[in-house]
């Protein structure tokens, strides 16, 4: 879209936008419907992600008109929106969710470079915010084959032993791309903090610790190995 086509698209849609961040106000949960043949989950996760582009769309336009605070809030509104729309769900609702707050990292990752560090401050503690509200992969693996006991019965469980070694390559693929999201979130957060230090210190943190407590809560975590991330300035 051009410049104008983007305002026109974000005027257009500005109510909806304004009622996605009072919704994101409250505490969200999937609400898990109990039926194999109910296709209103599938159609509402699209709308989502559809909401998704459109929050994009507004701060793409904020930095299109050199205003990066505006164009921070939608990002950091398309994060948490992948951060809250899976609470609750299934897996299918975590691979949408991925592909949502791929989008405000990736946006976020390419403005940090121009916030200030007052900015790079707020990005970084509304990032941490989202993360402390993650659930962790076993309760939605859990739930999930809660959720197929439920529909199938006895007889899918059976079936599904056949399947077994599909069905944990697919476990495996759903967590590999569960891992790659949390690590670019995670350096995201990062990046902000060790910004903001740089910004107002004059120089860059020579390691994690420095950013502990002033930029950041605690060291961030390695999803894949589970130990604190590294850095290098």
């Amino acid at each position: 879209m051009s410049q104008e086509e983007l305002r026109a698209f974000v005027k257009k849609n500005a109510e909806a936008l304004k009622q996605a961040r009072k919704g994101l106000a409250r505490e969200c949960r999937v609400p898990l419907g109990y039926s194999a043949t109910n296709t209103t989950h599938i159609r509402n996760l699209s709308i989502i992600k559809r909401l998704a582009f459109g929050l994009s769309a507004e701060g793409w336009l904020a930095e299109m008109e050199n205003r990066p605070a505006d164009a921070e809030e939608a990002y950091l509104t398309v994060i948490r929106l992948g951060c809250a729309m899976s609470q609750g769900g299934l897996i299918i609702d975590s691979l949408v969710s991925i592909a949502i707050e791929a989008i405000g990292t990736a946006r976020m990752a390419k403005l940090a470079p121009t916030l200030d560090a007052k900015q790079c401050r707020e990005a970084a503690a509304a990032i941490e915010a989202c993360e402390a509200q993650r659930e962790p992969t076993e309760a939605i693996w859990a739930r999930e084959r809660a959720w197929a006991r439920r529909i199938w019965g006895f007889k899918g469980q059976i079936a599904r032993l056949f399947q077994f070694r599909v069905l944990k390559q697919n476990e495996q693929k759903w967590l590999a791309k569960v891992t790659a999201q949390q690590t670019r979130t995670r350096l995201l957060l990062v990046q902000l903090a060790a910004r903001a230090y740089e910004l107002e210190k004059g120089e860059r943190p020579k390691n994690l610790a420095d950013l502990v407590p002033a930029y950041l809560k605690a060291i961030p975590q390695d999803p894949l190995t589970r130990t604190n991330m590294a850095y290098h300035s």
